[in-house]
């Protein structure tokens, strides 16, 4: 068993495989050019293997977006998509999965005569291993840096707001299934380009995300801290390093009081990655292309698509409640999915769906009709668009239930009954004459609201349920 992971480079020229064709960064009311493309990163940059299957490898890309600045007052950014392989013996390499960050960064160099030495350059180090296979390990650099060389740092800044990020990639049609990210109103589309290679797009915001960070004193910390962590040191804390597991959402609950509900702080990012097949539906587990995308600005989240129970498609994020100002932290969830998907989940065909999102948490329960359900594409390549904003629940369950209304059929109207002399009369006329039109139910729709709680109602004559009004 052979493994790999792989940097994609830039696209050199329209042939390249594997690779990323481009970038854009967009502002409402700013006229901005194409980003440009400016160099790789020194570093090891991999050959490929065509006998084996696999694709060149190279570094990080840097990008200029030209009349767009970043929170340091600079237009670079930093793109890094890594894709790792496996190759089990007599079969072609599969693809194990695919990560993509987009980092706006400001390029910083160190005083050569400094002894500090911040920004040292990341090292490539390959270990043979016994198998005869080869391990190649990064090692240094600097957490604040997008990338590093010699003495010289892409360091890490803030998103400037409003912006929206575009990032188009050739990869193997072999890539298929789910995506999550970090990310806000995402788009993701893919044209086949051959028979082996796609275009792969991906357009969203970039999203906020609240941090996490909590110390105790371990002498007087509960037994449940106490058991998260490491045995016989007085010194040493517990770090989790992925949000979109169940360690994460363990982690979460048991320090939560230490950090009294609050977030220590708020990163700007633009992420998105593979992820496991969605459970409870065979619908959800297609592998022949992209089904969809979940994204969320929540502190932790589940790492599957949203898994499909009791006819609702369910997804839990969590974190803190408070902001690190002290108000109340606003959740935001976007799912898009391929249409032919939520078709084969639930039976419907071609007509309009619409969504229900109830968010639970605890045994509490807010029910929200969201009106934010859109359609876009064409043909085969049709899909849905579900976002949910301003939840604040601490670790909720979204439960997203999609509808389809049936559609009205007419019922046809009663032929008359012709007198004698009109039945007379109509012998020496045509019996072709066309019978009168059916008459069309007119579907009107009313919005109903209790408390918080609003429904849309739509019918010939729509009312509101007991205990709603019509807004």
């Amino acid at each position: 068993m052979l493994f790999r992971s792989v940097i994609l480079p830039y696209c050199i020229d329209d042939s390249s495989p594997w690779c990323i064709e481009s970038l854009n960064i967009q502002k409402p009311g700013i006229n901005a050019n194409e980003t440009q493309f400016l160099r790789q990163v020194k570093g090891i940059k991999t050959p490929a293997y065509p006998d084996l299957g696999f694709p060149a490898g190279s570094t990080i890309s840097l990008w200029r977006s030209k009349n767009i600045f970043d929170g340091g007052g600079t237009e670079t950014y930093a793109v890094y998509v890594m894709v790792r392989f496996v190759k089990l013996p007599g079969k072609v390499p599969s693809i194990v999965n695919m990560s993509a960050t987009v980092l706006p960064y400001v390029e910083v160099t160190e005083d050569k005569n400094s002894t500090n030495q911040k920004y040292y350059e990341s090292q490539y180090v390959r270990d043979a291993q016994s198998d005869g296979s080869e391990k190649l390990q990064i090692i240094g650099g600097s957490k604040e840096c997008a990338w590093t060389e010699d003495r010289v740092c892409g360091l890490v800044e803030e998103f400037p707001k409003e912006v929206e990020v575009s990032l188009s990639m050739r990869v193997g049609n072999k890539l298929t299934g789910w995506f999550m990210g970090r990310l806000q109103n995402p788009v993701i589309t893919t044209a086949s380009l051959n028979k082996d290679q796609n275009l792969l797009k991906i357009k969203a915001n970039p999203v906020e995300v609240p941090k996490f960070y909590a110390t105790t004193d371990r002498r007087t910390a509960s037994p449940e801290i106490t058991a998260s962590l490491p045995r016989n040191s007085d010194y040493y804390g517990v770090r989790n390093g992925l949000v979109n597991d169940q360690g994460a959402f363990a982690t979460i609950a048991t320090w939560k009081s230490v950090a009294k509900d609050t977030a220590a702080g708020v990163v700007s990012t633009w992420s998105a990655t593979t992820i496991l097949n969605g459970m409870g539906s065979q619908c959800l587990a297609d592998k022949t292309k992209v089904l969809g995308v979940v994204t969320t600005n929540a502190m932790v989240y589940e790492g599957t698509a949203p898994r499909f129970e009791n006819s609702t498609l369910n997804y839990q994020v969590g974190g803190m409640h408070y902001n690190p100002d002290g108000s109340v932290f606003q959740g935001s969830y976007d799912l898009v999915m391929r249409k032919a998907t939520a078709q084969c989940l639930y039976g419907f065909t071609n007509a309009p769906i619409t969504a229900t999102v109830t968010v639970v948490d605890a045994g509490k329960e807010e029910r929200i009709e969201t009106s934010s359900l859109q359609e876009f594409g064409s043909g085969n390549d049709k899909w849905l668009k579900l976002t949910a904003r301003g939840f604040t629940f601490s670790s909720p369950t979204l439960k997203i239930k999609l509808n389809q209304a049936r559609p009205v059929t007419p019922a046809p109207a009663p032929s008359p009954t012709p007198s004698p002399s009109a039945s007379a009369a109509a012998t020496t006329q045509s019996t072709t004459q066309s019978a009168p039109a059916p008459k069309v139910v007119t579907q009107k729709s009313i919005t109903c609201v209790k408390g918080k709680v609003s429904r849309k109602v739509v019918g010939a004559n729509p009312t509101c349920p007991a205990g709603f009004k019509k807004k």
